[in-house]
């Protein structure tokens, strides 16, 4: 995956398209069972929605783009009936940088309270239901 091509993803998760009179944004996700994208070493995202349910993921991080370089994390759980998430907080809003290093790319969160970092190892295009989606693999680093 280059810089242009993560950007490219970025910009399309803002975007909103409406399809037979339904709105819908193309959501940016990561499994968060047992709070994995907050903790493991490796960790996946997905550039669909729709993987949730081909995958059988119920708790999700939707890393929600928003101006000024800014990304809000936000937690959520369709495990059980009704689904909810976190509220927002400033703890949950990071500003994100992407770094070309060497051929390597690396995508960098940090707020006042905590900063994590990845690099991306690895990123692959798939089709779901007609719809083409990435699968985009990271390994956090220090």
């Amino acid at each position: 995956m280059t810089k242009r091509e993560l950007k490219n993803m970025i910009k399309e998760s803002k975007l909103e398209y409406r399809k037979n009179g339904y709105s819908y944004f193309s959501k940016i996700l990561a499994n968060n069972k047992d709070s994995l994208f907050f903790k493991a070493d490796r960790i996946e995202i997905y550039s669909s929605n729709a993987i949730t349910s081909e995958k059988g993921i119920c708790r999700t991080v939707e890393l929600k783009f928003l101006k000024n370089k800014k990304v809000n994390f936000i937690d959520c759980q369709t495990c059980t009936e009704p689904s909810s998430c976190y509220v927002t907080t400033d703890k949950n809003v990071y500003k994100y940088y992407i770094q070309e290093i060497e051929n390597e790319l690396f995508i960098l969160f940090k707020n006042k309270y905590c900063e994590m970092n990845f690099k991306i190892i690895s990123a692959k295009e798939n089709e779901l239901n007609n719809r083409k989606y990435r699968e985009i693999k990271l390994e956090r680093i220090e």
